[in-house]
């Protein structure tokens, strides 16, 4: 059966969009039936595992997707369009999108001696003006 976009975005029947993603004929087609609602999540988790295609990144964008397997993504360290849609995943770990966020350099080790406040240094004349603002 030839399917078109309007069918692939509104079909809730899993049949179809595995169909679609069988035969891969389009790759748009393949695409909208990754991030339907309706994609079966063993067909999700096996896009991700094989992590090879174009089909990934959007598979990592289905808010269907299971925890595990976002977190079996970001566990590979990599620096890609498949991890960075996994971590944007509501059902990621926060945990496992921290983990690689510093894996990966995009956040550091936090100093915690960066936020000490120096009391100090605050003289009363601040709380005046402080009070004066309020």
């Amino acid at each position: 059966m030839k399917y078109t976009e309007e069918i692939v975005r509104a079909t809730k029947d899993p049949s179809i969009l595995i169909d679609i993603l069988r035969t891969g004929d389009n790759e748009y087609l393949c695409i909208l039936a990754v991030v339907n609602r309706n994609c079966p999540l063993e067909i999700l988790v096996e896009i991700l595992r094989r992590g090879t295609d174009n089909y990934s990144q959007y598979a990592a964008r289905n808010p269907n997707c299971p925890p595990e397997i976002l977190v079996e993504v970001l566990e590979r360290g990599k620096k890609d369009l498949v991890s960075y849609w996994a971590s944007r995943n509501p059902n990621c770990p926060i945990e496992a999108k921290i983990n690689w966020m510093m894996k990966t350099g995009r956040i550091l080790k936090e100093d915690p001696s960066k936020h000490i406040i120096e009391y100090e240094k605050i003289k009363e004349d601040d709380f005046q003006d402080l009070k004066d603002l309020l």
